[in-house]
């Protein structure tokens, strides 16, 4: 691309509103917990047979979610990235709004992806396929012999590495954006998903492990599943507390780095976004 086309290509850029980057969180957080709802669902566990994974599917799903709406509201769609992210914001002093952005963030979130994960819910219950569907196994429907302080370390471990993750692809001042970056994440993901899958059900995100936990309360009503094995409490504790301790620290430790190896702190930005800003 010539330095002409791209001068155009800046000049026909419109910032996104913050009303358009809270419909692509939401619209992001939705299908994710659909994704996550239905492939779960089918899965031998949930009484069926998925005949991919659901750390793949989110995976995948995330990656082309990063190159979808990445440049419109960075892809946090999940509140964990929401804490790393401005939570770097407000250490570096980069966004002066990042409370309040943050607050509707995550309510954009939470609010999406509950409907995907009732959409899902509902598409499994009217299809009749199954007599009886198993709870999502998250807590407090995870298994008596479970431990809930086990499983919010392995959330808040699996965050804090995927966030950072994100903080030193988004956010450091030496390395240009590639467009690889998407694909990078996705397979952060991925790696999040599958390290806390036995321990903590693999939610690495509070408003999916929300989504379904509001599904659940969806399927009892239909299904009469069993009473769950935990208090409720442990839900909070592990899906909610874990990950956003993660994503502080995740943003305590790239400020650690940036601060020794910058003289300027670089904003959270993504893909061509950032090759806009090195152009204008």
């Amino acid at each position: 691309m010539g330095r002409k086309e791209v001068d155009n290509q800046v000049e026909n850029t419109v910032a996104p509103t913050f009303a358009l980057k809270l419909f692509a969180e939401f619209l992001g957080t939705f299908g994710l917990s659909y994704t996550v709802s239905m492939t779960a669902a089918s899965s031998p566990e949930g009484g069926g047979l998925a005949p991919v994974a659901v750390p793949i599917c989110v995976g995948c799903y995330l990656v082309l979610m990063v190159y979808g709406i990445g440049s419109v509201s960075g892809c946090h769609i999940n509140p964990g990235v929401s804490t790393a992210v401005f939570g770097w914001q407000c250490i570096s002093g980069t966004n002066p709004n990042f409370a309040v952005e943050f607050v509707a963030y995550v309510i954009a979130q939470c609010l999406g992806g509950t409907v995907g994960a009732v959409v899902g819910a509902t598409f499994w219950i009217e299809s009749t396929k199954f007599k009886s569907i198993n709870a999502y196994g998250i807590f407090p429907y995870a298994s008596e012999d479970e431990e809930c302080i086990s499983a919010m370390f392995t959330e808040l471990l699996a965050v804090f590495f995927f966030t950072f993750c994100i903080l030193r692809v988004c956010c450091d001042h030496d390395k240009p954006p590639m467009f690889t970056d998407g694909i990078v994440i996705g397979i952060a993901l991925f790696t999040a998903i599958v390290g806390t899958a036995s321990v903590s059900g693999g939610g690495v995100n509070p408003a999916v492990a929300t989504s379904l936990r509001v599904a659940n309360y969806y399927l009892d009503n239909h299904y009469g599943l069993d009473d769950p094995d935990h208090g409720e409490g442990t839900f909070v504790l592990v899906y909610w507390l874990g990950p956003v301790i993660g994503g502080i620290l995740a943003a305590l430790v790239h400020y650690v780095i940036e601060s020794q190896t910058s003289k300027v702190f670089v904003p959270y930005s993504f893909l061509h976004d950032s090759q806009l800003n090195k152009t204008s």
